[in-house]
Parts: C-alpha cells; structure tokens; sequence
C-alpha cells in the first residue's frame, strides 16, 4: 500500500485524472445537479442538488467562455465533470468537452462520472475528446454486476476508446459488496477503482444517520469505518489499482492546491497570499466610499493602492497599511478570503 498525503492511499498505478487533481490542476465543471438516481450518500449542496445549474468549480456559469475562463484562472491541466449526472444531458456535456478541446488542446486532460450512459451518449462523449470515464453504480447492485447494465456500459465505453473505471463511497458496512465490485472491475480488465471517504453532509447527515452511520470525530465529516474498510481493500488487492481518497486529502490538499494556482493567477500588488492559498486583504466599508477614498488619499495611502471592489461595495487597500490607519473615522479591517470568484470570507478583524 502505498500512502498519500491527507491520508489517502493506493495500490497500483493512480489514475491519470487523480494525479492531476492532486496538484490542484483540474477544474471541477457541474454540468447539472439533476440526477434519476436517489443515493443515500449524496453530499450535494441544496443549491446545486436536483436543480439544473452550472458552475466552474465555484463560480456560476451560463456557458463555456465562463467555464474557459475559469480554467485560465487556476491554469488547468486538465477538467473534471460531474453532477447531478452529466451524462442526462450528454449532448450538453459534449458542447462543454469539445469547447475545452479546442480551447487547451488534446493536453487537457478531461474525465466524467456518471451513474449512467446510453450507447449513444458514452459514443458521444468519447468523440468529442473525454479521455476518462468513471462509472458510479449504485450500491445495490455491486455484487450482482455481471447482470447489469453496467457490464454493457463498460464494454461500449471501452470500444470508444476511453479509460474506464469505477468510482464510489466506501461504505463501511457493505465491504463484500465492495469485493464484489472489485472483482468485477478486475475481470473486465477495468483501469482502476477509487474509494471516496464516505462524507456527512447538511442534506446526507439524517440518511446516514438513519443507517446507523457516525461521523468519526468532531473536526473531519468523514464516516466512523469508511477509511478501515478501504484501507483493507488497498492492501487486499496489491496487483490491482485500488485508489482511497480521503475527505482529507480533498479539503486539505487537492482543493489548497486548487486555490494557490487561482491566487496566483488573480492576487494583485496590493494583496498578501498565504501558504494555504487565501489571499489577505485590508478593506473599508462605508455608506460614502467617494468620502473614505478620499480621507484614505489625505491619510496618506497612495492612490495606485486603492481598489474599489464594486460588487461587494467596498475600497481594498493593502493590509500591511492598516495600523496607520486606526486613527481614522472609518469602519476598516483586515479579511481572509478564499480567491474564489466570489471571495468567500474566512475571518475578519477590526481595525477601526
């Protein structure tokens, strides 16, 4: 077995598209949050969970110049497309995978999860350049899926060209189930299988719950035996490539690296970036920001430092100017923000 980072773990070779996404180099593209599947486990966020919405990692998006430009944010070697179930509107999937094509070249690297795919659409998607598809079969079929549809959907995908593999939670209380699912994916020469951490969530927490689940401590949102029980899968199957990826690993390394590539690209002079990939900012709110621009300009802030942020209503300056501005009449203080498109609040202190 050998180990990773945040705890995860593997066997064999990574996938392609996970060695990518650990270095923070695949953008997450949300095709729709519409799925026919009911899974128990499913952490979406009410926002996004059966509605049909867009987003390029965290930003929303209403078409591929959005989606392309959030790549260049983050210089993504490579795109991740999920939902909800993206293959329900392959023809839309398609529209996305041969924009990203044509924008970055065959180098992008791109990959699917789906928890279906017709012939037809899986032929599709592979013409238009999906180099990667990991199915997600549901739970109660995984040790009967030599008589599924899924057999099927592998042979088909395998004929278009793709890697192939499989994609779900690890769930502690169905580890022969997960053998089953193993095995399957051994005997039809599949390129590898990934275990995900099972996850609580705000909408999964009461079905967990009701299924005898527990969170595993009062810091990680992992579930109580889902990295044991993948753990024993890793090092059951030594000549196989069996990935455990913990939520750990997702939040604290794969999504760190995510955010230090958009801070790079997206901080500016007047920011500080942090080792985790944030960005600090000094910031004054006001009712007249024309007023605390110019009590800023006489305080003797240089006016190239002054930014007016006009979606959040506010002027930015640099942090590091702050504590000679604590004299001032005006409401200042120095934020943490993630360098998302919509600069999400991690802390704040007052000033003044």
């Amino acid at each position: 077995m050998k180990r990773k980072s945040g705890g995860s773990a593997y066997s064999g070779s990574l996938p392609l598209g996970c060695q990518l996404c650990a270095k923070g180099g695949k953008m997450v593209l949300f095709i729709s949050g519409i799925c026919d599947a009911k899974c128990f486990y499913c952490p979406l966020s009410t926002k996004r969970k059966m509605k049909d919405v867009l987003y390029a990692d965290e930003m929303p998006i209403s078409g591929i110049r959005d989606a392309i430009l959030e790549a260049n944010m983050i210089s993504a070697t490579g795109t991740g497309i999920t939902g909800g179930d993206p293959m329900k509107y392959y023809s839309r999937t398609v529209e996305y995978i041969t924009g990203l094509k044509q924008e970055f070249g065959d180098k992008h690297h791109i990959h699917l999860y789906t928890i279906s795919g017709s012939k037809e659409g899986i032929e599709a998607v592979a013409k238009a350049g999906l180099d990667e598809i990991r199915f997600h079969p549901p739970e109660e079929i995984w040790h009967m899926m030599d008589r599924s549809i899924f057999r099927d959907r592998v042979k088909w995908a395998r004929d278009a060209g793709l890697s192939v593999g499989i994609e779900v939670p690890a769930l502690p209380d169905m580890e022969k189930q997960t053998e089953n699912l193993i095995e399957f994916s051994r005997k039809y020469d599949l390129d590898y299988i990934n275990l995900n951490e099972l996850e609580f969530a705000e909408t999964n927490a009461e079905s967990l719950i009701g299924r005898g689940y527990e969170i595993k401590n009062d810091v990680e949102s992992g579930a109580r035996g889902s990295r044991d029980m993948a753990f024993r899968m890793v090092k059951r199957y030594p000549d196989y490539a069996v990935h455990y990826c913990s939520a750990s690993f997702k939040d604290g390394i794969q999504m760190r690296n995510r955010l230090k590539r958009r801070a790079k690209n997206t901080a500016r002079s007047i920011d500080v970036v942090t080792a985790d990939g944030t960005i600090i900012r000094g910031i004054v709110e006001s009712p007249d920001l024309d007023m605390a621009e110019a009590m800023l300009i006489a305080a003797g802030v240089p006016r190239d430092q002054i930014a007016r942020n006009h979606v959040k209503n506010r002027i930015e300056i640099p942090p590091w100017l702050l504590e000679n501005l604590r004299k001032l009449d005006l409401d200042i203080y120095e934020v943490e923000e993630y360098p998302t498109w919509d600069s999400i609040e991690v802390e704040r202190v007052k000033i003044k």
